[in-house]
């Protein structure tokens, strides 16, 4: 995030050295008028840096250490770019309303000065957006089509960036900075948007079949048509399946199976929309596989004494880090359901604690024992001291043990989990 701080500043350094800073705040009207360039030129620069964090770059997912986290930077980061943007032209239309109200309202009608038109339109396109994304609950693949539409917004508000009388038409060094970061946000938005179908390298896999393990839950499994995907166990990948009953957009599952075989299993709870197609899926059915993603695995943390905690389907990134774990390794694991009914994968994780005494499996059913806790896990596995914790399962399942855990003392960089809930 500090570096992204830097990136976006560099343009305000620039700035403040083409014109006397004496002269740019000198009364009301140049202090607002400034301001209002300062939010426009970081603005931009923050939805730039926007559009890259949302590539899918296996890069970024290393450098933040889980895709995750880059959404998560993803989110905040464009939540700063809009309200810097949206007081872009706030504190420059100061000027024209110490004029006259009509100036001031002129400014903001189309059509008469066609840059500034552009950016209305770039403008009145976020607000839009955004306002779907916070206050509508859309269906994924309609949520997906409409976020495309985002660099449509990014288009019209670099016509109006590159087109209007500014700082940046004045001084070469500012346009060449903005002018990178415009052009390679706007290169990344069309490759994914556009041909991330030919550009991104996917893996090609079809599915060979599927289990029904309970009335909810749904195994996957696939195998290579050439190339296998080689990944990390605990890590997940995006999953695209060419299917006449299946919609074709990619959605991320983690990966169920043990990173030593040859064919990926994903395990699947029906949710509604999308994952209550997948029942549909028949052998030889297409995928395609873009990944792996991810820094959830026990072997990415130093500590071989670790806590592991799955809510419901969350349990699968967990089989697959048991089906390869050595035998170095001291586990305590919980697996919370709200019924034994709901469980899957008992005789597998059993078969693996026979196997290996320090592999401790503990089936939590919240029905005979009430919800599972950080107190209880402690007392369970006689203390945190040099133990890293894992979880996995629902959103609020998880912030919720994480909170309890930092309450007793656990150090936050001592818990791992991977969130996809924004």
């Amino acid at each position: 995030m500090f570096i992204i701080f830097i990136l976006s500043f560099i343009p305000v350094v620039i700035w403040a050295l083409i014109e006397p800073l004496a002269s740019r705040f000198m009364d009301f009207s140049s202090s607002a008028t400034s301001l209002g360039q300062i939010f426009g030129l970081v603005g931009m620069v923050l939805f730039s840096i926007n559009l890259i964090l949302a590539g899918r770059f296996k890069f970024l997912d290393k450098y933040f250490k889980g895709l995750d986290k880059v959404y998560a930077h993803h989110s905040r980061i464009g939540s700063i770019a809009f309200s810097m943007l949206l007081f872009h032209p706030i504190f420059l239309v100061i000027r024209y309303l110490l004029i006259s109200t009509q100036d001031a309202a002129l400014f903001f009608v189309p059509f008469i000065n066609m840059p500034v038109t552009w950016g209305i339109i770039s403008l009145f396109m976020m607000i839009v957006l955004l306002s779907v994304t916070f206050y509508i609950k859309l269906k994924y693949h309609i949520w997906k089509m409409s976020h495309k539409f985002m660099l449509l917004s990014f288009f019209f508000a670099s016509l109006h960036t590159f087109f209007i009388y500014s700082d940046i038409s004045r001084s070469s060094l500012l346009r060449f900075y903005v002018l990178l970061f415009t052009m390679t946000g706007l290169f990344v938005g069309i490759r994914k948007t556009f041909f991330s179908k030919f550009l991104v390298s996917k893996f090609e896999y079809k599915v060979k079949n599927t289990i029904q393990l309970n009335k909810d839950i749904l195994e996957i499994e696939m195998e290579p048509v050439s190339n296998k995907m080689n990944f990390k166990s605990g890590q997940f990948a995006f999953f695209s399946f060419i299917s006449g009953g299946v919609t074709p957009e990619s959605h991320p599952f983690s990966i169920s199976s043990a990173s030593v075989d040859n064919n990926i299993k994903i395990t699947v709870k029906n949710l509604g929309d999308y994952t209550s197609l997948l029942v549909g899926l028949k052998p030889n059915d297409g995928v395609l596989i873009d990944g792996p993603y991810g820094h959830f695995s026990y072997q990415n943390f130093k500590s071989k004494n670790q806590i592991w905690i799955a809510g419901g389907i969350g349990i699968t990134p967990f089989l697959s880090m048991a089906r390869v774990l050595e035998s170095e390794y001291n586990i305590d694991m919980y697996y919370s359901v709200k019924e034994n009914s709901e469980a899957v994968y008992l005789k597998d994780f059993e078969d693996i604690s026979l196997k290996n005494p320090n592999f401790k499996f503990n089936l939590w059913d919240a029905s005979l024992k009430g919800y599972i806790n950080s107190g209880l896990v402690v007392n369970l596995s006689k203390g945190f001291a040099d133990k890293d914790i894992f979880l996995c399962g629902p959103p609020m399942f998880m912030e919720s043990l994480k909170n309890q855990f930092v309450v007793l003392g656990v150090d936050i960089k001592k818990i791992h989990y991977e969130n996809f809930s924004f």
